[in-house]
């Protein structure tokens, strides 16, 4: 079964920065040892989320191209000694904490700890439609399912970054052989042969 959590975000003390000190490495124990916290408390999390959560916890706002080139160095070093667990989902990588991710996490009210649907995970997002099966246990149409994904993540609008978020996640679902069709033309999780959602285009 799919649990529903709530969103943990890695709080640090703010380090107020200079960005060429940064750059140059004189934050860089500290750095390693913060994106490692990160994923520890935030996993999964995708590297654009946590080179955010990193540079933002230094005081430091945008991840320019220097920046940005400095904290892949970082990921190599980590990945290097062993620290790192990661995945290429749909074209996005994600950082593991070694648990299995059988949940999935609404997005919080806190505007501090927000998170967009481009920021969340296809495969965190691809357990909270598992989760309505699960949960509701009924037929969907697909855009009923659409409506029912956009609720659970606790987005107001459906706008086109969770229509996209939810599409990546359902192909996920078909690619993986979790979300299936059968010879009516109906989808339904493979978890539970007795839930289905017919697909409308």
């Amino acid at each position: 079964m799919i649990e529903k959590r709530a969103y943990e975000k890695a709080v640090f003390d703010i380090i107020e920065a200079d960005s060429e000190d940064f750059l140059k490495g004189a934050y860089k124990d500290e750095a390693k040892e913060r994106i490692l916290k990160i994923i520890e408390i935030e996993a999964p999390i995708t590297e654009a989320l946590l080179s955010k959560r990193l540079i933002n916890s230094f005081s430091i706002k945008r991840l320019g191209s220097s920046l940005s080139e400095y904290f892949d160095s970082l990921m190599k070093e980590l990945d290097e000694e062993g620290k790192l667990t990661s995945t290429l989902t749909a074209g996005e990588k994600v950082y593991y904490n070694g648990s299995a991710v059988t949940f999935f996490r609404p997005t919080p009210d806190n505007p501090e700890e927000i998170r967009y649907s481009y920021q969340i995970p296809v495969e965190e997002a691809l357990n909270a439609i598992i989760y309505i099966f699960e949960t509701r246990g009924r037929k969907f149409l697909k855009k009923d399912l659409l409506s029912e994904f956009s609720k659970e993540l606790e987005y107001q609008r459906k706008g086109s970054q969770v229509v996209s978020l939810f599409n990546k996640a359902f192909e996920e679902g078909k690619k993986k052989g979790i979300i299936m069709k059968n010879s009516s033309g109906k989808f339904f999780v493979s978890s539970d042969k007795n839930t289905e959602i017919q697909e409308t285009e």
